[in-house]
């Protein structure tokens, strides 16, 4: 059945004339529109003004530059594909400049039904000074109003936000920003801790529209899509932090793990199958619930030693030590992997992990090799609806070391069965019958020292 197409009329300036497209060569009065993709449950859209199709494949944080339009009543359509989600007219006035964001969820569980929001840039776009006007366009969740505190790069935060008490669906100009770099941080309403984003430095030297969605990545849930005359036209500016966890896959082999010198596993050693971080101070378990937590740190280079418990740092492991470059807005796994009666040939796998479903009917799933038995080096895996037949692989002759990447699947169950190179039976236990749910985002971790005792660690990947 076709969704209904919601139909409604903000007048965004003084009443028109109505017309089509202007001409590049046409003399006659026009006026600019630019649209935003800022919706994270609706897939990537088409854009027709007044019938006539001029964005195509838009994706989520995407947006334009300025188009130019008729003036007068313009009919703007979001078609997902090839269906209209909604249609809205939007009135534009004879020289000026207007913003359409398309923002809400299509699945709206909240308030936050998908709507289109429409601004009018036109008397700060032509004043000659630098204008910021902040959207809070972040659907998740939508009843969450935030304090916005906009400094130099580096200072504390002041007593009183720059914008405070901000709801979805809410925009506010800061006027005559003068040229120089900034600093934007979120918080929680009428709260300074936590601070729930903070963009790093940010040059400012034009308009820009800054606009918070959600976020795909990173530790924060919202990421700042900086909209601006520029090339390209969105900026998407994640959280100045990376995340990382740490999965034990070493047989036997009780250690400590240390960051820039710095224990992290607390008292206790890191025991074969657990999960870091540490959370309030008991080691984490190896399961989905607790798959999901993870380190923040600063982004940059990260040093990582693995040693023996009790060893101290200085006596880390050569092979399960090393620099880690961590991104900016990025979310990793490291997998310690080997045996331990080969700890020379152990491994550090790094993974870069996936925050948020690509598709919120989609599950992602991966699996990764990390299982020193000689006998799985190499397997082929098989991902099939529960029940069927395992016939080609759908990864072959994979090592330890190598994941499948992430593959969308349906929603159902499934059997990874994971089978010695060149067979079909098998091997792991706990990889059949697994229920698979649109939205999640799931690894799959393979280890073990011998064919025997080979079991999966399973990581919930998706922001909690």
């Amino acid at each position: 059945m076709k969704k209904p197409i919601l139909v409604t009329s903000i007048m965004a300036a003084s009443v028109g004339l109505g017309g089509c497209f202007a001409s590049a060569t046409d003399s006659s009065p026009t006026a600019d529109l630019r649209v935003l993709h800022a919706s994270p449950d609706a897939p990537s859209v088409d854009v027709l003004i007044d019938g006539e199709r001029v964005l195509e494949d838009v994706s989520y944080q995407s947006g334009s530059d300025y188009l130019t339009v008729d003036p007068g009543n313009a009919l703007v359509e979001i078609q997902a594909g090839g269906e209209t989600v909604i249609e809205q007219t939007v009135t534009l006035t004879e020289g000026g400049s207007f913003s359409v964001i398309a923002q809400g969820t299509l699945n709206a569980e909240d308030d936050a039904e998908f709507g289109l929001n429409v601004l009018d840039d036109t008397d700060r776009r032509d004043n000659g000074t630098n204008d910021v006007t902040v959207l809070h366009a972040a659907p998740s969740p939508a009843a969450a109003s935030v304090d916005i505190y906009v400094t130099g790069p580096g200072d504390e935060l002041p007593q009183a936000p720059t914008l405070n008490d901000v709801s979805f669906d809410t925009n506010a100009t800061l006027p005559e920003i003068a040229d120089g770099d900034y600093q934007v941080r979120i918080t929680g309403a009428d709260s300074q801790d936590p601070v729930l984003y903070d963009s790093g430095a940010l040059t400012v030297n034009t308009d820009v529209t800054a606009v918070a969605v959600n976020s795909t990545q990173s530790a924060s849930p919202v990421s700042l899509l900086v909209w601006a005359e520029s090339d390209p036209a969105v900026t998407t500016v994640l959280d100045n932090s990376a995340e990382v966890r740490v999965v034990h896959a070493v047989d036997a082999a009780p250690v400590d793990v240390f960051v820039d010198g710095s224990k992290i596993n607390g008292a206790e050693p890191f025991e074969y199958t657990d999960i870091l971080p540490v959370q309030s101070g008991v080691r984490a378990a190896s399961t989905a619930e607790q798959g999901g937590q993870y380190l923040t740190v600063e982004p940059g280079e990260r040093a990582v030693a693995i040693a023996a418990a009790g060893q101290g740092v200085d006596n880390a492991l050569d092979s399960l030590s090393g620099t880690l470059t961590l991104e900016r807005g990025k979310s990793y796994t490291v997998v310690a992997a080997g045996d331990d009666q080969d700890l020379p040939n152990a491994q550090l796998i790094v993974l870069e992990d996936r925050r948020t479903a690509s598709d919120s009917n989609q599950a992602d799933v991966r699996l990764v090799h990390a299982a020193a038995a000689a006998a799985a080096d190499p397997v082929d895996i098989f991902v099939l609806p529960d029940g069927e037949t395992p016939q080609s692989p759908t990864f072959d002759d994979v090592t330890i070391g190598e994941d499948t990447g992430y593959s969308s699947l349906a929603s159902g169950t499934y059997d990874f069965t994971v089978a010695a190179d060149g067979t079909t039976a098998n091997v792991v236990p706990g990889t059949q019958d697994v229920p698979i749910q649109g939205g999640q985002v799931l690894t799959s971790v393979v280890v073990g020292d011998d064919v025997s005792n080979l079991e999966p660690i399973g990581l919930d990947d998706s922001r909690p």
